[in-house]
């Protein structure tokens, strides 16, 4: 097993009538990545970008060196699918073809994992925006995070980005460094295993005065037990994570409602085999760290910084959550979290992971 990282800590904690929770030693792939992912095949090894692997649910991770997976994992703006012996996966950013036509980058494996190979899909997105030259900001069409299988076996992914009608300017500096205009979150789906994706809905759009930095952004989404799909985005690094629900398969969404995790970024959501839902995300700029300052937050973070990896649990399909801050100093505190077997998480930010127990949450004492 890897080594630990001093400084980086597991989290006991507990909520009543929700949960109580066991998280492992955090420990160091001590490679120094930062941003990056890890996918989980269906026999369960789960894959890192930097020639890791593990075959038991996270609790180890040992070198491998058929597979070189950095283009995949190394980077956030990414969306993975795996299923049986499949694995499909997309690049975040898309090119601009034509009005309404966007190009971008996929790998596929037919056969697990032994061969693997580079396709560009096509992205159908009428009102998406053409490029403006010289911006150096967020600007464009990205995939994000999320691919599901739906019970017609169409493929939903989530994506943001702006269309041709999102000229909002962020009113927050901070959000203003990031992206050029206010973006949106929107789904898309595809009938041909990802060869094309065609936009569906939108499922959240900024508007003037509303009480977000970048928009509605870095979404994730997961089917409800109840067969709802619910969508968490975030809205900024000094702003709340955001949900909404749709009760036909993504067509429509209801308005974004808060949903009391503050000061947000990238969460990745799940639904666990008793229906659960379990959401990880992470506040780099933390309560009793964030000030304000000349130099602002940025300008005081120092890498891995004072945030918090966190895993939020819901027992009403993400109307309420409890929150439970897991890893310490966790970096850009972008994370991925699988349910390796019932009751047991696995989680990683940037280089750190850990597994977090729900045992006794299970009714398992």
């Amino acid at each position: 097993m890897l080594g630990c990282s001093s400084g980086h800590q597991g989290i006991n904690t507990s909520e009543k009538g929700i949960a109580v929770l066991h998280a492992s030693e955090v420990r160091s792939m001590d490679n120094g990545a930062k941003w990056s992912r890890c996918f989980r095949m269906q026999d369960g090894n789960i894959y890192f970008n930097d020639s890791l692997m593990s075959r038991d649910g996270g609790k180890t991770l040992i070198p491998q060196t058929d597979l070189d997976l950095n283009e995949i994992n190394g980077a956030p703006e990414r969306a993975v699918y795996t299923s049986g012996r499949m694995l499909y996966a997309l690049d975040g950013p898309t090119e601009y073809i034509s009005p309404g036509v966007y190009s971008g980058r996929s790998w596929r494996s037919e056969d697990n994992l032994k061969s693997i190979k580079a396709e560009k899909p096509l992205f159908y997105i009428p009102e998406g925006a053409a490029p403006i030259k010289n911006i150096k900001e967020w600007y464009g069409i990205f995939v994000y995070r999320t691919i599901i299988m739906m019970p017609d076996s169409t493929w939903l992914m989530t994506m943001y980005g702006n269309f041709k009608s999102d000229t909002i300017i962020p009113f927050d500096t901070d959000a203003a460094k990031e992206t050029k205009y206010m973006q949106r979150t929107f789904i898309v789906s595809s009938d041909d295993k990802g060869a094309t994706w065609h936009y569906v809905s939108t499922v959240a759009a900024p508007r003037a005065g509303d009480p977000v930095g970048e928009g509605l952004v870095e979404p994730a989404i997961t089917m409800l037990q109840d067969g709802r799909l619910l969508c968490v985005m975030r809205s900024g690094h000094h702003f709340p994570l955001y949900a909404s629900w749709s009760s036909d398969n993504g067509k429509t969404w209801n308005d974004p409602l808060y949903t009391g995790l503050d000061r947000a970024c990238d969460p990745c959501l799940i639904t666990l085999h008793d229906g659960t839902v379990a959401l990880s995300w992470g506040r780099r700029f933390p309560e009793g760290w964030s000030s304000l300052s000349n130099e602002g937050d940025k300008g005081r973070f120092k890498y891995p910084g004072e945030g918090y990896t966190n895993l939020a649990l819901s027992k009403d399909g993400g109307l309420t959550w409890i929150n439970n801050k897991i890893i310490k100093n966790s970096g850009s505190c972008y994370s991925t979290i699988f349910e390796t077997e019932p009751g047991l998480i696995f989680m990683q930010s940037d280089q750190w992971y850990c597994t977090i127990s729900l045992m006794e949450y299970q009714g398992k004492k």
